[in-house]
């Protein structure tokens, strides 16, 4: 019921707003969009990571092939991430279940119905369950603030269902829209809970406020619920959903 009346509450706080837009570059693309049925098996290159192997045999979706134009910038494959090491040697793409990809295809078209230079740009989407644990114990934080940024391992987390996405958006120069932090900022200006406290008090700005209500508004609509700590994180169902449905990446 709070999840409820959380995500009513972001619905009707959202009004348009004119952004300038600002924050690191990322190259755009050359494809053109190209949405395909879910249900197209992909086909793995010679030199796939072990980790795109693992995505397909279990069945999970990349996402590039259903629309081009979501950009992906895996903030853990390389060494430039907060926790300054890198878990995805060699992995690309951006893979998720079935109806999580097919959920963010949707977004990713609201959002160009409204802002047609506007892109996603997912930075984390399906963990294996074993990088889920390497992340936990490489997190040198108590275990009290570690809980609000990661699963415990033992706990699972929906990323590790391929039912869980980080995501932010770009413009038509690849630019990320203001949010008020960066990705993975650890502090409480990057929670959605605490915005309109922050909003008020000047500690974040009219545009990223906007921005943050933009985001949000096409992932609720696309089927997607937000969490109350991290404005970049979205859920494409609960925990109990995701066990009886879907399967552990291991």
């Amino acid at each position: 019921m709070r999840a409820f009346f959380y995500t009513f509450f972001i619905l009707i706080l959202f009004n348009a707003c004119i952004d300038k837009n600002s924050g690191a570059t990322f190259l755009k693309s050359n494809k053109k969009s190209n949405t395909s049925d879910t249900k197209k098996k992909t086909v793995l290159r010679a030199d796939s990571s072990v980790y795109e192997k693992l995505f397909v045999r279990n069945g999970l979706v990349n996402i590039c092939e259903m629309d081009s134009d979501i950009r992906v910038v895996l903030m853990y494959n390389s060494d430039k991430n907060f926790l300054g090491k890198s878990f995805y040697k060699g992995l690309n793409q951006c893979y998720l279940n079935c109806d999580a990809a097919t959920k963010l295809n949707n977004a990713q078209k609201l959002l160009k119905q409204q802002f047609p230079f506007y892109n996603l740009i997912v930075f984390d989407a399906t963990r294996p369950a074993h990088i889920q644990k390497l992340m936990w114990d490489s997190l040198k934080l108590q275990p009290i603030v570690k809980y609000d940024y990661l699963a415990r391992p033992d706990e699972l987390s929906l990323h590790n269902y391929g039912a869980a996405v980080d995501v932010s958006i770009i413009n038509e120069n690849g630019v990320l829209l203001d949010m008020g932090t960066p990705y993975d900022f650890f502090g409480d200006l990057a929670r959605p809970s605490m915005e309109n406290e922050f909003y008020t008090s000047g500690a974040l700005s009219k545009e990223a406020y906007c921005n943050r209500l933009l985001l949000r508004k096409i992932m609720i609509q696309s089927g997607f619920y937000p969490i109350t700590s991290e404005w970049w994180h979205f859920n494409a169902c609960n925990k109990a959903y995701a066990a009886t449905h879907y399967k552990l990446i291991e």
